[in-house]
């Protein structure tokens, strides 16, 4: 009898579109990009984390592609891996032929879309600073990849904006989503940013 174990899914944002192929409807992505850190809320404490190269070795099969991490909005599969490629976790998606589909692929072509993944490490495949603040993940499973407008990973951009000759985009001001993101990340350290003073 074989028993299933079920483990939960950690969700990272990320991903650099490499290029969209409407005829094929294809969007090339790095979906996790290597060695960049990025900060993210582990186990209720806000640690650093980076993934190492090769991280996803060995990936294959039916990974599927939902829109925001929501598994009943699915959008297609991941149809090629490319876990070699010194950038990060390269895959290629296909999206299937809906109206939210073709509207993933305009988004991402716009920039205004990016990868997302739902990954758990393999048995020893992560490891922690002394103090704990710092994770590496060197052996992970690749459980979804999903499409979303909010990337973690400061580096994730696309590469065609890189290359061309109009300047990158400004980042747009959003002081209460700025404000709330350091509410949350302050009350997990037990500290509230309305604190009173103790400074006379």
């Amino acid at each position: 009898m074989i028993e299933e174990v079920r483990v939960e899914l950690e969700y990272r944002k990320a991903g650099t579109t490499l290029g969209v192929r409407h005829p094929e409807r294809i969007v090339d992505l790095i979906a996790v990009p290597y060695d960049e850190e990025c900060e993210v809320l582990h186990h209720g404490q806000w640690i650093r984390e980076t993934v190492a190269p090769g991280a996803f070795a060995g990936v294959s099969g039916g990974v599927t592609v939902n829109r925001a991490h929501d598994l009943e909005r699915p959008l297609g599969r991941v149809v090629k891996f490319h876990p070699a490629d010194p950038r990060g976790l390269r895959t290629e998606l296909r999206i299937a032929k809906t109206s939210e589909g073709d509207d993933v692929l305009e988004l991402a072509e716009l920039e205004l879309l990016s990868a997302s993944v739902g990954f758990a490490p393999l048995p020893g495949g992560e490891t922690y600073t002394p103090d704990r603040r710092s994770r590496r993940i060197t052996r992970a499973r690749l459980g979804h990849i999903a499409m979303t407008g909010d990337p973690a990973y400061l580096g994730a951009r696309v590469l065609a904006v890189r290359s061309s000759s109009e300047p990158p985009a400004q980042r747009i001001a959003t002081p209460i989503l700025d404000r709330i993101l350091l509410e949350r990340r302050l009350e997990a350290c037990g500290m509230t940013l309305d604190a009173p003073s103790d400074v006379a």
